[in-house]
């Protein structure tokens, strides 16, 4: 619990890191104070745009900063793991963005870490969690209106891949968001997974799977089924239908604006899945840094979260390789996180 202002580090200031170091900006009693990235004009450009904090090329040096009270990781994936693990050490409470690590044998390291310490001090970026279209559908859910969940679908669609075309890659990169969706509005862990893959375009390499179909058992007895989609060229989309005991509920398509002209009738969907989110991104680290202050449980999702979808996301890519369903295996949950 912090009587003052938190004073808070970003390593990495991509897109993701610019947004929340934006977004600090509207948190009461919270102030950003340093950043980090190994791109100078980059890092300077931002520090201009959000009050001037310290800046460092070496993001060790920030997490070491005593001017740093907590950390939001938002840079690369390949380097989660390694920069959580030195806040955790330090015993400063971390943001991470998704995913947790790079491996589950990283993401179990961090667990083992935080059990070690007796708290919990990490917190994973699942941002679905604070939009407000899939809180209304949790709402909906929990309020039993229309009875017990039985089956998550869910589309997740970007205009062009980020990254890369690798299955494997995009599994942990990409669906790790509609495995924390099921798991959070389903209210079980994945028991298993089956997943299939296609190239979409001709153009892209041989081996590219970047159109993803992932069919979840979960140990509840209920279903997930998600398409995760990376070049489908229109627009960001992400859509999610519940299949209930007595009636459905599904996320409704945004459509901010309607143009009419040249005999059509249609809606603008951005190629930029911050705009997207954008409101989900402004709760969920406000509501991070709340806790912080008021010594409360964070509402999103923690390390055990992020260590359980990595696992998931790792079957699904054993299984898109083999193309056969997969045991999803994870270690006996803490006590810490139960």
């Amino acid at each position: 619990m912090f009587t003052s202002d938190i004073r808070v580090g970003i390593i990495g200031t991509g897109g993701m890191g610019i947004q929340h170091a934006l977004d600090i900006g509207s948190v009461p009693n919270a102030q950003l104070v340093a950043l980090s990235d190994p791109d100078e004009a980059r890092l300077h450009d931002v520090a201009a745009k959000t009050g001037s904090p310290t800046c460092y090329t070496d993001p060790m040096r920030l997490i070491a900063d005593d001017a740093v009270d907590v950390v939001i990781v938002a840079s690369p994936d390949n380097t989660h793991a390694a920069f959580t693990m030195k806040a955790l050490e330090l015993g400063k409470p971390v943001f991470c963005e998704k995913p947790l690590a790079s491996t589950v044998s990283e993401a179990l390291s961090i667990i083992e870490k935080e059990v070690a310490i007796g708290q919990k001090l990490v917190s994973v970026g699942f941002n679905r969690r604070f939009d407000p279209a899939h809180v209304a559908v949790k709402e909906m859910i929990d309020s039993g209106k229309i009875g017990r969940p039985l089956l998550w679908k869910g589309a997740h669609r970007n205009a062009s891949a980020m990254y890369q075309t690798d299955g494997a890659f995009i599994l942990n990169n990409s669906a790790g968001h509609d495995v924390d969706s099921a798991r959070w509005l389903l209210g079980s862990s994945v028991k298993s997974v089956y997943t299939w893959g296609l190239r979409s375009h001709e153009e892209l390499d041989e081996t590219a799977r970047d159109l993803l179909f992932v069919n979840m058992e979960m140990e509840n007895g209920t279903r997930a089924v998600a398409e995760v989609y990376v070049n489908a060229r229109y627009g960001y989309e992400v859509q999610v239908e519940m299949v209930c005991q007595d009636g459905v509920v599904s996320s409704v398509p945004r459509q901010p604006t309607i143009v009419r002209h040249d005999n059509n009738r249609g809606a603008f969907i951005s190629e930029d899945f911050r705009a997207y989110f954008i409101d989900s991104y402004a709760r969920e680290i406000t509501a991070w840094l709340q806790s912080l202050q008021e010594g409360t449980p964070f509402s999103g999702a923690d390390a055990w979260d992020g260590y359980c979808v990595m696992a998931t996301t790792e079957a699904a890519g054993k299984s898109l390789q083999s193309g056969t369903s997969v045991p999803v295996q994870t270690v006996e949950q803490p006590a810490l996180y139960r």
